[in-house]
């Protein structure tokens, strides 16, 4: 899937990310930390995300603390280098929202 890095999957899914309290100063976990990985809402921005303009920048993507996590292993149907469309589907059923 090629990314559209519009940020909506980052809005609007529910995920277990890492602890932006719980990210040591190399960029790992503490592997003991029983609150290393916390619960992050559908409709709640991750605390991860940063825009640039429009497009949308995962804060930790580089760090180890990414390695293995829900949103790194995340994947859509459909071949690698087909472009996203979940992104999309959730902006059309916010604009959706927003209009009732």
């Amino acid at each position: 899937m090629i990314c559209l890095r519009c940020g909506y999957c980052c809005i609007s899914l529910d995920a277990v990310i890492a602890n932006p309290g719980s990210i040591k100063p190399d960029g790992s976990l503490e592997k003991d930390d029983t609150n290393a990985m916390i619960f992050k809402p559908s409709g709640q921005m991750c605390p991860h995300l940063i825009f640039q303009g429009i497009k949308a920048i995962c804060s930790i993507h580089n760090l180890l603390c990414y390695e293995g996590t829900p949103c790194q292993q995340f994947d859509q149907f459909g071949s690698e280098d087909n472009i996203c469309i979940l992104g999309s589907y959730f902006k059309d059923e916010t604009a959706k929202t927003n209009l009732a």
